[in-house]
């Protein structure tokens, strides 16, 4: 008792460090959070990123989220009631068990959600990752089923927090469908230790900048901070963070003179069409001296016949290089539509023809 006093009055005196002007972020979680320090790694890439950030956890191994809610600790550090954001992960194999998901994770989220409002704080879900080789997880008496891969196991992961988030209207953040695209590219690419489940650095290092995407609705490509990595390998996890929050994939770092909107490839199309386009660097002058991290905002809406607003594809910044994002149009009917790029005084529109 004594230990768990002297605890709590290091948290209430935590306040003092904490300040009005940033962006304050709690990780409530476990050793997926603590491993590599996480909440530092975030708070590091955002203060290169420009973004004053306070971050801190509360981390316990192997907690879930119904032992957080009934942790006096835990709920302590949330009722400071300083936190922009909360940010909530499930111990790791909960979400893909049927019964501890539906009689556990979810009736706990809830509740924490509605606490961490109370208190004015956005919450957030990290949604974590399948074991690298997938295999069959059981939690007591209940089991998952046998998933054959990471990608198997990531699909159940997925369905998991998005159904939880969506019900909340809570922020996801999607750590492991941004583990699934590297895998996608590089199949070697080491982000398990190994125990096939906890992250490596460069699985941390991905984790913090999806958490900056989802957190900022901005772009990580090209921040200079690596955590200690090899600048490539930083900026491969960037693409990947950035990719799996917006589905925009950065397709070269190469700085166009001019913003530019490309026909979309196929046109005509049936469903499925990527629209590429290029951002400058915001001043001649910025590009002469170097500058190669000024974000523009950008907006890329489509438009029917008849001038109604669709589909908002992109709203948001980015550092200069080239872009390509996919428009899936099943839900619409053939037609002929528009797609418009908007940054600053720039505009542009490609004519768009779906055919079914």
């Amino acid at each position: 008792m004594v230990r768990k006093f002297l605890i709590l009055l290091f948290i209430l005196f935590s306040v003092s460090s904490v300040h009005s002007d940033s962006t304050n972020v709690l990780f409530v979680g476990n050793s997926y959070t603590y491993f590599n320090d996480l909440p530092t790694l975030f708070a590091n890439l955002s203060a290169y990123g420009g973004k004053r950030v306070y971050a801190d956890m509360y981390a316990p191994g192997g907690y879930t989220l119904q032992e957080h809610k009934t942790d006096s600790l835990c709920l302590s550090k949330i009722k400071l009631g300083y936190w922009n954001y909360v940010i909530l992960q499930e111990q790791s194999q909960t979400p893909v068990i049927d019964t501890p998901r539906f009689m556990s994770m979810y009736p706990s989220a809830i509740w924490l959600d509605s606490l961490i409002r109370s208190y004015n704080g956005n919450t957030a879900f990290y949604m974590t990752w399948g074991r690298k080789y997938g295999g069959q997880q059981c939690l007591g008496a209940y089991c998952s089923p046998l998933f054959v891969n990471f990608f198997h196991m990531q699909d159940s992961m997925k369905v998991s927090y998005k159904m939880i988030s969506d019900s909340l209207n809570a922020i996801l953040c999607p750590v492991g469908e941004a583990w699934r695209r590297a895998k996608v590219l590089d199949s070697s690419v080491d982000l398990w230790q190994s125990d096939y489940s906890h992250p490596t650095l460069e699985g941390s290092y991905l984790a913090a900048c999806v958490f900056y995407a989802a957190i900022f609705h901005s772009s990580p490509v090209g921040i200079s901070y690596t955590g200690g990595l090899s600048p490539s390998d930083a900026l491969f996890c960037q693409q990947c963070a950035w990719y799996a929050y917006t589905g925009i994939n950065y397709v070269s770092s190469e700085i166009p003179d001019n913003y530019y909107l490309e026909q979309n490839y196929p046109n005509p199309f049936n469903a499925e069409t990527r629209i590429r386009f290029s951002i400058p660097a915001g001043s001649k002058a910025g590009l002469k001296a170097g500058i190669k991290d000024e974000k523009q905002n950008v907006k890329l809406i489509i438009y029917d016949l008849l001038g109604r607003n669709v589909e908002m594809l992109v709203n948001t910044s980015f550092q200069p290089g080239v872009y390509e994002i996919k428009w899936n149009a099943l839900k619409y009917p053939t037609g002929v539509y528009y797609c418009v790029m908007s940054a600053g005084n720039f505009t542009a529109t490609k004519k768009l023809m779906l055919l079914k």
